[in-house]
């Protein structure tokens, strides 16, 4: 999937999905700083400023990043954090100026192609069963809830990527890198 990626949300509004670079530190710190509710999301985002700085020194330094700009200001990262050979993590935070616009399910399905592409075979995640407006958008996004997890404190789900969602287009077939193994690999929670 070639980025930046120019889309618009369920309104028509235009919004950027692309890798995050290092320049963009301040303004994700900024991002996180005005991000409401905090600690909602397993305890993330962090509540203090240095908290989030120290998460992300340690969750940036793994994995695959996206950002999602609207207006020119960053206002989404997403994260893929290897997990095991084949399994990566997702994590989903949208600002709450940009939430319920479809802007969370499509991000889902740009993190899955890029995953797909990356060579990962499965997608991981969990979510706290009171978010249910995330929990409808990874089951757009071909999620399923994965058995034990109904009454969990944390809801489990996974996304397997051996064939493409209904609707999208597959990586050609022996077109797709290998995932490149992290040393060290780490939850966005750690």
């Amino acid at each position: 999937m070639e980025l930046p990626l120019r889309q618009t949300d369920r309104s028509g509004r235009p919004y950027v999905v692309r890798y995050y670079q290092p320049e963009d530190r301040p303004a994700l710190e900024a991002m996180y700083a005005d991000f409401e509710p905090k600690r909602a999301a397993q305890g993330l985002p962090p509540e203090s400023p240095e908290r989030v700085r120290r998460w992300l020194d340690r969750v940036l330094g793994v994995g695959i990043h996206l950002v999602v700009e609207v207006g020119g200001r960053v206002l989404g990262h997403v994260m893929l954090i290897p997990m095991d050979e084949g399994t990566a993590e997702l994590a989903n935070f949208l600002h709450q100026s940009i939430r319920n616009r479809g802007i969370g399910t499509a991000m889902n399905r740009v993190a899955a192609e890029i995953a797909r592409e990356a060579g990962y075979r499965r997608l991981w995640l969990s979510v706290e069963p009171s978010n249910r407006p995330a929990i409808r958008s990874y089951q757009n996004a071909g999620f399923r809830q994965l058995p034990g997890s109904l009454w969990a404190p944390e809801i489990t789900m996974a996304l397997d990527l051996g064939a493409a969602p209904a609707g999208e287009p597959a990586a050609a077939a022996g077109s797709r890198p290998r995932a490149v193994p992290v040393a060290n690999p780490r939850s966005p929670r750690a």
